[in-house]
């Protein structure tokens, strides 16, 4: 995924900015925004309110998906930037804060996602013994030579399956 500072060609990017996209950028990705390099530079150049802004964007694109309005990374992209550019930024609703934090997942990472998805489809303990690692982009790495039951081979190929289906 993006890494801020070396996204944009500036010498100093501020760490509290960096720590505010690196908590969001998941949650904006999976919404469907262009990570453009004007965006990216408007992000780090985001005189105040960038997280207000990014919790109001991130809570109307849900409103919007959950009354199944269709939206292009094009339009998402460009409305974030003009409301990253505006004087005040987006300042969220108390409403909107609940309705993003009753849909905090949007904003994991693939490698906490797919860590909680295969303790519930394997069980934290073969999950624990199975997976070495789980990539940045969500590729996970299994322990090679493991010994396991014709039962836990049949669970993981189950759990491949349906991480497959995930990512179609």
């Amino acid at each position: 995924m993006i890494n801020l500072r070396q996204a944009v060609f500036y010498e100093y990017v501020d760490d509290g900015v960096v720590e505010i996209f690196d908590r969001y950028k998941w949650g904006l990705r999976r919404l469907g925004v262009n990570f453009s390099q004007d965006l990216l530079e408007t992000i780090v150049y985001c005189p105040h309110n960038l997280e207000n802004t990014l919790i109001a964007f991130c809570s109307w694109v849900l409103w919007l998906k959950s009354k199944g309005e269709k939206t292009s990374p094009e339009i998402l992209s460009d409305t974030l930037t003009q409301a990253l550019k505006s004087d005040k930024g987006w300042i969220p609703y108390d409403y909107q804060k609940d309705f993003l934090a009753q849909h905090l997942d949007i904003l994991e990472s693939p490698q906490l996602s797919l860590w909680k998805a295969a303790g519930q489809q394997l069980g934290e303990r073969l999950r624990n013994r199975v997976i070495a690692d789980i990539s940045e982009e969500g590729e996970i790495i299994f322990h090679p030579n493991i010994m396991l039951t014709d039962e836990e081979t049949k669970k993981i190929e189950a759990f491949k399956v349906y991480i497959d289906q995930l990512f179609l």
